[in-house]
């Protein structure tokens, strides 16, 4: 590993491999580092493997959300490959669950939460593959709410890929067998809809305190999920909304194409249906036996099941049952309702209250009472001692006749009222500018999330008030949407939106990193112009920020040419991050592939070898040669 990282002590031992407590060096920070189990002995195929894990754990470094676990680094050395993580101090969702179930309060909270982590996820075509509560990180805020963190995305695919031959001689399957959606078990492609099978797993556990599909052996639990054996949860959990427990078993469906399609559909129609006032609450009592089955439950607002989905469903075995609504094929038993009481998750001890669920005490505010005729002649009295104490006698003067204003006095007042007039009119100007802003800022983000096609025509007004928008307290929670309004914006007074994009990114002081990285690797790489190379270049050679360099050379992958080339080899060969040298490596196979003048670039690379001497560089412009076609006279 290199000098960078300090190991400061073992967290635990995983599937995937062990974790350790360490500290960056470079960043001044506590990480998290992840050991991966190294797949074989060959040591061909564990060089190929590694490169390939660091290749593809590029992508999961970009998945940067509140909610998500931040990957940090990647890498490999003679103990294997590595990944080096944002650093959580929590606990784990499966402790606080073995302590009692959820209130309704707090799950709403845990499915908002992670319903948003899964739709960042799927932005980016990402599949988790092992969710599970141990795979849930809660966290207490400083105001005393919970925040929680999916941690180990993509680590069990990424691994899977390693050793994938192995993994089928030995028969084993990744991730935690009470929580494997039914196609996981027939190896069968992983999507989305996998995910959300796994995830509504975890809600049926964290509100039930039970697994959703039980038994005393794998091959029991196994069988549990490609039979449907599961109770519907509204029969063993009392106090939720009955729409809620309908939505949870939406996602238990047997068959994808019966669950939500997307976590996106998933977050809305729960938003929908929370609005509703006073729903209907579960009993957890258990239903009567079901009689003929009943049509599939379809959560209102959700799509109907196509005529191609349905095919496909005739095609596959047939489930006992298809119904999420009265699922079991078992009669429920007492002894599997839910017996310990739920409670609210509270910050941990030592930490201050949540101001999200404390009381808040209040003095007691009483009126005053009119005094009765005994405290009025005490009253009386006293006031008599008083006067008796004190023979000093007061004169009551009565007031002074009322004198006009002077001709100066009546011009300061003029000038006050004239300049309060002007202060208010400029309060209420800022009042309705502010207003407006806000309208045109809500209809661009509406617009966006309508259609991801369609262009939005902007201003420099409508421009700045988007960009100056991402330095706001609340910016975090809409920063994704504002991004989706700038990759669809289209000016229409001749403003150059990509350089004021790309100067903003660069240039503002105040601007969290997080949000650079996403004007820059995110917004000017889809909108993919060369306006912007002379400014990403410079960065790329200049930045002592290794994720912004990354960026920078995303954001040109498509528009630099072969006078880039040069910057990009310069890269390779000058830097010890792997994520520079490896999105370098990328920007310059695309050129080679895409040049017309082959032989200078191809000198280029021989040069290069022939005077550097790093192993890894040396490889790097090995692979680079190989994929070089062959020689061509070069153009005139």
């Amino acid at each position: 590993m290199e000098d960078r990282y300090e190991i400061r002590g073992k967290i635990g031992q995983g599937g995937l491999g062990a974790v350790y407590r360490g500290y960056d060096t470079r960043m001044h920070r506590e990480v998290a580092i992840k050991r991966i189990s190294p797949a074989g002995d060959d040591p061909e195929l564990l060089e190929e493997s590694t490169r390939q894990l660091i290749k593809e754990a590029g992508a999961l470094a970009s998945l940067q959300h509140p909610h998500i676990v931040t990957i940090y680094d990647v890498g490999s050395d003679e103990d294997g490959p590595y990944v080096v993580m944002e650093l959580i101090t929590g606990k784990t969702l499966d402790e606080l669950i073995e302590r009692a179930p959820l209130t309704w309060a707090d799950f709403r909270e845990l499915a908002m939460q992670t319903q948003e982590a899964l739709i960042a996820a799927q932005e980016l075509n990402l599949v988790h593959s092992d969710l599970k509560p141990a795979n849930l990180m809660l966290t207490w805020l400083p105001s005393g709410k919970f925040q929680v963190k999916i941690v180990d995305f993509g680590l069990a695919t990424l691994a899977q890929s390693q050793s994938k031959q192995d993994l089928e001689l030995a028969d084993a399957v990744f991730g935690s067998v009470f929580f494997m959606p039914p196609e996981q078990f027939e190896r069968s492609p992983l999507d989305a809809r996998s995910d959300l099978y796994s995830m509504g797993c975890v809600y049926y556990q964290a509100l039930t305190g039970s697994y959703p599909f039980a038994g005393t052996t794998g091959p029991e639990v196994m069988g549990a999920h490609l039979n449907h054996v599961v109770k519907s949860l509204k029969d063993v959990r009392s106090g939720i909304p009955i729409w809620a427990c309908d939505w949870i078993m939406w996602h238990l469906n047997r068959f994808a194409h019966d669950r939500p399609e997307s976590a996106r559909e998933a977050l809305s129609i729960f938003l929908k249906n929370d609005r509703m006032p006073d729903p209907a609450m579960s009993l957890g009592v258990p239903a009567p036996a079901p009689g003929p089955p009943r049509p599939r439950l379809v959560i209102p607002g959700s799509r109907p099941p196509t005529a191609t989905a349905a095919a496909a469903s005739a095609t596959k075995s047939p489930a006992p049952l298809r119904q999420t609504d009265s699922v079991a094929t078992l009669p429920p038993s007492a002894d599997a309702l839910t017996h310990t009481t739920p409670q609210p998750l509270a910050p941990p001890e030592g930490c201050k209250p949540s101001v999200h669920t404390s009381p808040q005490e209040l003095p007691d505010l009483q009126a005053p009472q009119p005094a009765t005729s005994s405290e009025s002649a005490d009253l009386t009295a006293a006031t008599a001692t008083a006067t008796r104490s004190h023979p000093r006698t007061q004169t009551v003067r009565p007031a002074p006749p009322h004198q006009p204003l002077s001709s100066s006095q009546k011009w300061i007042f003029t000038l006050v009222s004239a300049i309060m007039v002007i202060i208010a009119a400029g309060f209420l100007w800022k009042l309705i500018n502010e207003k407006r802003e806000a309208s045109s800022l809500t209809e661009m983000l509406v617009a966006a999330e309508a259609s991801e096609t369609t262009p939005i025509k902007i201003n420099a007004a409508k421009l700045r008030l988007l960009l100056e928008s991402l330095l706001e307290k609340d910016a975090e929670t809409r920063r994704q949407s504002i991004a989706k309004v700038l990759i669809l914006a289209q000016a229409t007074d001749g403003t150059d939106l990509d350089s004021r994009i790309a100067d903003f990114a660069i240039k503002r002081p105040d601007l969290p990193l997080t949000t650079r990285e996403l004007l820059i690797g995110k917004v000017l790489a889809k909108r993919n112009q060369t306006v912007i190379l002379p400014s990403m270049l410079e960065l790329a050679s200049s930045s002592d920020q290794p994720t912004l360099v990354v960026c920078s050379l995303l954001a040109v992958r498509q528009s630099a040419g072969d006078e880039s080339f040069s910057t990009f080899l310069n890269l390779v060969t000058s830097t010890r991050n792997n994520d520079i040298r490896t999105a370098a490596e990328i920007n310059l196979e695309i050129l080679l592939k895409k040049t017309r003048s082959i032989d200078p670039l191809k000198k280029q690379l021989e040069t290069a070898k022939e005077s550097n001497i790093k192993q890894d560089v040396q490889k790097t412009l090995k692979r680079l040669l190989d994929k070089c076609p062959s020689l061509t006279p070069a153009e005139p």
